[in-house]
């Protein structure tokens, strides 16, 4: 399904005017939550609002978010500078320039001998060319997120020049009546001279205005009108979102812009960030799986020969009790008096019958004891693909800690070394992911060393364990020794969601008491058995975990994975 993503001027218009609310608040907190993502906390009327700032090159947009997007422990240069220069400002004015992906927030605030000034937050919005720069009051570049001498617009974005607003022939549709629009529409022959001859508006809001006959009462109708912005699907199945879905299949509907891009870029955007973390690490799990895989097949080629080993006992008795056998050929028939047939038997024609004989006992006594060692070895093996398969699944979910913590399981049980040193008697706090459902918490584990200790060290024997059944998943426990029908139902909605089925329907989820769960003796602490269990069917559903409330998220720190080797 191809994304178009419509973030167009005039999108960013409307979206200036939501938040224009946060006129006169306060710039409070700016924390930096990826390598080109900003939260701006502003403190307007007694109440805290998050502003997202995103300058990627994939997911650059502005929104107002009510999601955890976490902040990094140990900020860039660039956000040590915003903090220095507008933390405290307040907002006085915002603003949009004929219509272009570009929102200026004016800010006034004091510096650090005390002087009242005027800075500009300058958010361009343009894809690959997004930018966030910071001006004084006569619009001198004090400094930018990206440095360009000569940028997209034949501008210059570097500390101490001229900021120029990005220039072009094009018209802003706003400005223009009814009336003057009848003329210009006369050159307008296709949704393509709408966007030549406009600025700030997309293929999607084009190509609607040439749905019928009325150019003009279309266009001039559709810059004005008021509807639920929406995530839309459009008649070649692809998924676009704007401030209008026109005649377009709604997937979903929302109040605000704000709250349209916070829900649709969320996901998309941390998959990405953790993709882009995390690419090493699953290259090596798959690479591990791949290893083993083929190990394994090797491993069954030896033993179907292993199994095949009385047939070598077989020749050596029958050479033995062949006593007219002619020395030095190549091969003999004899007779078989077991199976009453005569069989062929390869020999080596450089040494005596006796020493083809004792050669052939000594093939069946090594593949007879090799039978022990490679049921063993194929054992081993197939536990290692079972690892790494759950490995796979859980790095395609893992936040960067998350992944992280993987990592370290992988240093613990050597399979990759760390150049770096450790402290390996410092123990680190784990913290769950946690649900409150009727003033009980919920916590779940989302990788093998979460579940280890959410399971055996954090949970108490009489509170209730969640698992899907027969498969790679999490650990679930209910922090409470009675169950209601909702913690029930929450608790294993959690358990198949957060598991390789939940993309599936009716998962079936096993339940129990912490006290009936064990470790497996000679597996890692991640695999368990339990007894005493019930089981029930769910279907898995984000949107009712959504709704749910979170006590604890694990701190999303965007950094580079420690360099390593693998083994």
């Amino acid at each position: 399904m191809v994304i178009i993503m419509s973030f167009d001027g005039l999108l960013l218009n409307r979206l200036k005017n939501e938040i224009e609310f946060l006129k006169t608040g306060r710039i409070s907190k700016i924390n930096e939550s990826g390598d080109t993502d900003f939260i701006f906390q502003i403190r307007h009327q007694k109440a805290n609002y998050n502003l997202m700032l995103s300058y990627s090159s994939s997911y650059s947009r502005i929104h107002l978010t009510n999601k955890l997007y976490d902040s990094i422990l140990k900020p860039k240069s660039f956000t040590l500078f915003l903090r220095k220069h507008i933390e405290g400002y307040f907002i006085e004015d915002i603003f949009t320039n004929n219509l272009d992906r570009v929102l200026v927030f004016k800010l006034t605030g004091y510096n650090e001998i005390g002087d009242l000034n005027t800075k500009y937050l300058i958010s361009e919005i343009m894809g690959r060319y997004s930018n966030m720069i910071l001006t004084d009051n006569n619009y001198i570049i004090i400094d930018s997120l990206k440095h360009d001498g000569v940028s997209e617009y034949n501008r210059t974005i570097l500390p101490n020049a001229l900021y120029e607003f990005p220039t072009n022939n094009k018209l802003n549709p706003l400005d223009y009546n009814i009336n003057e629009l009848n003329e210009i529409f006369k050159e307008i022959k296709s949704p393509k001279d709408i966007i030549d001859k406009f600025n700030g508006l997309s293929y999607t809001f084009s190509t609607e205005v040439f749905k019928n006959d009325f150019l003009v009462e279309n266009f001039y109708n559709y810059l004005r009108i008021e509807n639920k912005p929406s995530i839309i699907l459009d008649n070649q199945n692809k998924l676009d979102f704007y401030f209008n879905p026109f005649s377009y299949t709604i997937k979903k509907e929302y109040n605000t812009i704000s709250e349209l891009l916070d829900d649709y870029y969320y996901e998309l955007d941390l998959k990405s960030k953790v993709k882009q973390k995390t690419s090493d690490l699953n290259q090596f799990i798959n690479n591990q799986l791949k290893k083993y895989e083929k190990k394994l097949t090797k491993l069954e080629s030896d033993l179907i020969l292993a199994n095949d080993n009385e047939k070598y006992k077989l020749y050596g008795e029958l050479l033995l009790q062949s006593p007219n056998l002619k020395e030095k050929k190549d091969k003999e028939t004899v007779f078989d008096y077991y199976n009453n047939e005569y069989i062929e038997i390869k020999l080596d024609n450089k040494i005596s019958i006796i020493d083809n004989s004792n050669k052939y006992f000594k093939k069946y006594q090594k593949l007879k004891k090799s039978i022990i060692y490679t049921n063993e070895e194929i054992n081993k093996t197939k536990s290692e693909i079972e690892y790494f398969k759950i490995l796979k699944y859980q790095i395609e979910d893992a936040t960067i800690n998350e992944a992280l913590e993987i990592q370290d399981e992988l240093i613990n049980n050597k399979y990759i070394f760390n150049k770096k040193i450790t402290n390996t008697k410092k123990k680190k706090k784990h913290e769950l992911l946690t649900y409150i459902v009727d003033d009980i918490n919920i916590s779940v584990g989302k990788n093998n060393i979460q579940n280890e200790y959410l399971t055996h060290q954090f949970a108490k024997k009489d509170e209730y364990w969640f698992h899907a059944k027969d498969c790679s998943g999490s650990h679930v426990v209910i922090h409470s020794n009675i169950l209601t029908e909702n913690l029930i139902r929450t608790a294993a909605l959690l358990a198949a969601y957060y598991s390789e089925y939940k993309d599936s329907s009716s998962v079936c989820v096993d339940y129990t008491q912490i006290k009936n769960i064990k470790k497996i003796p000679g597996k890692r602490a991640c695999f368990v058995t339990y007894k005493n269990q019930q089981s029930i069917y769910i279907d898995p559903d984000i949107e009712i975990i959504n709704k749910l409330k979170v006590k604890r998220l694990w701190q999303i720190h965007i950094k580079n994975l420690p360099t390593s080797m693998m083994k």
